[in-house]
């Protein structure tokens, strides 16, 4: 295909583009009235009421763990609790007497 063969329908595609964007924008005043409806608001008891039962629609499809997989994940979180504690209590114990050595050290 030739340069000007690509040129002119470059040209078609935009003319054909422009053409119906115009459209667009002459329908413009009914979708500002279809979005002043939508705009408006329900009261808070239907928005809450509407907020509760999607909620109760979301937690039906939740895939819930069965109670031996919860006990064996908290069985495995309570022991990981307790290493990382004792390492910090051996790490803070080190450091105390790193201090406390420095301090009778200088004489403070």
């Amino acid at each position: 295909m030739s340069e000007k063969e690509k040129m002119n329908q470059d040209a078609t595609a935009e003319e054909t583009q422009t053409e119906a964007a115009k459209p667009a924008k002459e329908a413009k005043p009914k979708k500002d009235k279809a979005k002043a409806e939508k705009d408006k608001k329900p009261g808070f008891g239907k928005r809450l009421g509407r907020f509760f039962r999607e909620l109760k629609a979301e937690l039906k499809k939740v895939s819930w763990p069965s109670r031996a997989d919860t006990l064996k994940k908290t069985g495995i979180v309570i022991v990981c609790v307790i290493v990382v504690g004792i390492i910090v209590w051996i790490f803070d114990g080190i450091a105390s007497a790193v201090i406390n050595a420095l301090l009778s050290l200088f004489g403070h």
